[in-house]
């Protein structure tokens, strides 16, 4: 659930900018970037360290919005393309970051026992998650992208209206959700029988 929570600016933004439509995404990214925000202030006095997700999620809705802000005739491409962009750009840092300390590794040193954090179980677990969750960003971009190249609607559309809008920026990213969620899990679960390890040090090493 925690690693869920990191997601909320991404969603934040997409309901935005798909509520506000062409003209807003300025908007979209500043309400985006207040969670993002929250939840490395929230993270900080709970005297924990901000995770990749919130800092990654301010850093792109800061520049997307900046953006959207300084350059208006630039609206019209990210209103259609802006959440592909931002979900790129968060895989590539996914990506980029799994040899260094795999995102989820952040959420699972909260509840698991300073012992096991350099072991090469945990590592192994957390670096197949979080390639998981990398691929799933990327394949959400892409979704994303698609919506945007066949389907720009105006302002006030509802939803049921919209059906390239429902598939391609709610219902494929939600099935892509859903499958990495099943993944953790699974590979969580199994990892004490392939590792030989302690069942309570591999079955914590699951990102909660």
């Amino acid at each position: 659930m925690k690693v869920l929570t990191g997601f909320v600016p991404w969603i934040v933004f997409t309901v935005a900018a798909n509520r506000f439509g062409p003209g807003a995404v300025g908007t979209a990214c500043l309400l985006a970037l207040v969670v993002a925000v929250g939840l490395i202030v929230r993270s900080m006095l709970r005297g924990e360290t901000p995770k990749l997700l919130e800092v990654t999620g301010a850093v792109v809705f800061l520049g997307l919005g900046i953006v959207a802000f300084a350059v208006p005739t630039a609206d019209a491409a990210l209103s259609g393309y802006g959440r592909a962009l931002a979900a790129f750009v968060l895989a590539v840092v996914i990506f980029a970051t799994l040899p260094v300390m795999p995102f989820t590794e952040q959420y699972a040193r909260e509840s698991v026992p300073r012992e096991y954090w350099h072991t090469g179980q945990f590592r192994a677990i957390n670096r197949r998650i979080s390639a998981a969750w990398g691929g799933v960003v990327l394949a959400m971009s892409i979704s994303h992208a698609a919506a945007g190249l066949f389907d720009q609607p105006g302002a006030g559309a509802g939803v049921v209206h919209r059906p390239v809008d429902l598939i391609f920026n709610w219902v494929v990213p939600g099935l892509l959700v859903w499958a990495a969620v099943r993944y953790t899990g699974t590979v969580s679960g199994t990892a004490p029988k392939e590792q030989g390890a302690p069942v309570h040090g591999a079955h914590e090493a699951m990102p909660r």
